[in-house]
């Protein structure tokens, strides 16, 4: 149900983009034919193919294994050295044999590293995943491969690659939505009463701005629209991020290691600060409370036990 709700965001998100980028390429391509108040539906049409098809190759990029290799550029990852593969590599490949063994397939899952101190580990894309040296550094063997399994269950579940996509798609939208504030509120100020010799431009800058929302009247259309369709963007995944987070605790706790999540959560539950007050604050943050993670895991590896005990009576 999740995936379903999240592909059809993801649809949702890239016809909009397709539209919003398809304004702006043909109010230039219209502007630079002469203009036109009459919408030039064939023009639009086209406009709107091109920002399609780029729209799409993007897409394919973003949950190819290519996506990884580009996702990663933006984070302070690295390759393992030789003594994080001594301790990464056979926390790995047991995920990937318990994977095999109840999944009845592989689990391609690739680990780097980012020097960070902080301690955390997250999937970017299809099969890529990270652990900060500060993880490294703290956890057991255990705990590694527990965190190293949740991220396994973020793969399984697709919740990483569908967040990239999620992200492209909605990315058109934000860049553009931004751009024109940014014409509008950090760009030329006119001034009624010139002081200087400097400021007689402001006519000119004012006859810009109408012929800009003369011509380019498509595009300032999608443009409004751009600020409900981000906040829809903010709210999606504001109610889902916790969802996937509770949803990955659990694909770990299948896989056995349940109990060496716990044991790290307890470890650093104090360095869950949450200072942000106000109205449904508390949801702004990406990952659910620790003190709540912990809860759920207990309450499951106390369900397990009774129903192990249960079977064997």
């Amino acid at each position: 149900m999740m995936n379903f709700m999240r592909g059809a965001m993801l649809v949702f998100l890239t016809s909009f983009s397709c539209l919003f980028m398809a304004a702006l390429v043909y109010s230039v391509r219209d502007t630079l034919q002469g203009g036109s108040m009459a919408l030039d539906i064939p023009l639009f049409l086209n406009s709107l193919l091109w920002c399609s098809s780029l729209m799409f190759v993007s897409l394919l990029i973003s949950v190819s294994p290519l996506g990884d290799k580009i996702v990663v550029l933006f984070f302070t990852t690295r390759k393992q050295s030789l003594r994080e593969e001594q301790k990464i590599n056979p926390a790995v490949e047991c995920i990937k044999g318990l994977y095999r063994g109840k999944h009845g397939s592989d689990l391609d899952m690739t680990v780097c590293v980012m020097d960070q101190p902080d301690i955390h580990g997250m999937a970017l894309g299809r099969q890529t995943v990270a652990v900060s040296t500060g993880l490294l550094k703290m956890a057991s063997e255990d705990e590694l491969s527990g965190v190293l399994a949740h991220e396994a269950g973020h793969l399984h579940h697709k919740d990483s690659v569908l967040a990239l996509a999620l992200l492209v798609a909605g990315l058109p939208t934000l860049i553009l939505n931004y751009l024109l504030r940014f014409v509008f509120f950090f760009g030329p100020k006119p001034s009624l009463i010139p002081s200087g010799p400097q400021d007689f431009g402001w006519v000119m800058r004012m006859f810009l701005f109408v012929m800009f929302f003369i011509f380019f009247a498509y595009f300032i259309v999608f443009w409004a629209l751009s600020f409900p369709v981000l906040w829809l963007m903010r709210i999606f995944d504001m109610s889902t991020q916790w969802h996937t987070e509770y949803r990955a605790d659990k694909f770990a706790l299948d896989t056995g290691y349940g109990s060496a999540l716990v044991a790290l959560f307890e470890r650093i539950e104090d360095e869950d600060v949450r200072g942000a007050t106000g109205f449904l604050s508390k949801y702004l943050y990406s990952h659910p409370p620790t003190a709540l993670r912990i809860d759920r895991l207990e309450r499951a590896l106390a369900g397990n036990t009774q129903e192990s005990a249960q079977a064997i009576a």
